[in-house]
């Protein structure tokens, strides 16, 4: 590796591909801004975001436009003077600039949104990726208990960065509030680890304690089906709305009271960190690096543990106690608006200047 230096105007290549473009200007635009120039090689460039791109073709096949990616990397990188090489996720494109890295002779970063951790690090195989985690020049995670994961690892330290989950707090801002019409809002895929169904079942408790509450869930995924027909079989279709995936899902944000998060695992929800930033009253577990931010009766309020009766009583909580709901919307702005692209930009800074 170069020696360290506290330059951070230097040529960075990205490889990753996200299938959502916005994810690109949260995670790519805050290292662009302070690189001197970013190429990201992927297959859906989002062009809202001014870096370069090398769009890879995938003839129909997206698995095979994710291996032709490293070709297309590969050739960039040996052909053009690069000072870092970035990658989001380990499997396949941290394995990717790990090879690229060693072979251009450029330093590399590893991003971990959560997965890296969380899945293939506890897996039967954990072995390896707990191995080449300490091949990088360096690394990101989104909360202290994921830094604490990689020093156990083996990682120095010194080599592990926390990188703020950035939003758009200009967007996501307590000014764009509006008259109610959810009591609930829950966000995200319809996937198990997010478990939807849980957030219904708990609708459900309420209807039957009497409560005439309106719920939005925002999302799609494997999970739609089943969460439509449990919806059904309660009989709560007017009581819960599913206006699909939304990508600004500002909007209803400005119309919800209480936002839910009923994940098993999460790196630090980007759903919790805008619901903050709107001044919603918040209800989540204590998972991942949550902790790092969530004081509770203050800014949250936190289930001890993630089961219906938890979330019930957590929940009607918030629908009684007017003075806990507004205390939690008030702390809570401050720590979702800090979540800002500047701050993102400041993280990146330091990590570029470490790592090449």
């Amino acid at each position: 590796m170069r020696e360290k230096n506290d330059t951070v105007d230097q040529n960075v290549l990205v490889i990753s591909e996200h299938s959502n473009p916005d994810k690109i200007k949260r995670h790519i635009e805050p290292l662009a801004t302070v690189a001197d120039r970013t190429k990201m090689v992927c297959l859906t460039p989002n062009e809202n975001v001014e870096i370069q791109y090398q769009k890879v073709p995938t003839f129909g096949f997206r698995m095979l436009g994710i291996i032709l990616i490293f070709f297309e990397a590969f050739k960039d990188a040996v052909t053009n003077d690069y000072d870092l090489v970035v990658s989001f996720s380990l499997f396949p494109y941290g394995m990717y600039a790990l090879l690229i890295g060693n072979i251009s002779k450029t330093p590399t970063h590893l991003g971990i949104l959560g997965a890296d951790l969380d899945v293939h690090a506890q897996s039967w195989y954990r072995i390896f990726p707990k191995t080449v985690f300490r091949q990088f020049g360096s690394l990101s995670v989104l909360g202290t208990e994921h830094k604490s994961q990689l020093t156990q690892y083996g990682v120095p330290i010194e080599n592990i960065f926390i990188l703020t989950n950035a939003i758009d707090t200009e967007k996501y801002n307590p000014k764009r509030k509006k008259e109610v019409v959810y009591d609930f809002v829950w966000s995200g895929r319809f996937a198990p680890e997010k478990d939807p169904l849980l957030f219904i079942h708990a609708i459900k408790e309420l209807r039957e304690r009497g409560y005439n509450v309106q719920a939005v869930m925002l999302g799609s995924g494997e999970l739609e089906k089943s969460v439509r027909a449990v919806i059904e079989e309660y009989k709560l279709s007017d009581s819960v709305t599913l206006p699909g995936w939304i990508n600004e899902p500002v909007e209803f944000y400005s119309k919800s009271s209480i936002f839910v998060l009923t994940s098993k695992r999460e790196a630090l929800g980007l759903s919790l960190l805008e619901s903050m930033a709107m001044g919603l009253a918040c209800i989540t577990p204590s998972i991942g690096n949550i902790p790092d931010i969530a004081t509770n009766e203050e800014n949250v309020l936190l289930v001890d543990n993630r089961d219906l009766s938890d979330f019930v009583e957590a929940m009607e909580r918030l629908l009684t106690d007017e003075e806990l709901r507004n205390t939690l919307e008030e702390n809570a702005i401050s720590v979702g608006q800090s979540f800002s692209y500047e701050s993102a930009e400041q993280d990146w800074e330091d990590i570029i200047s470490y790592t090449i």
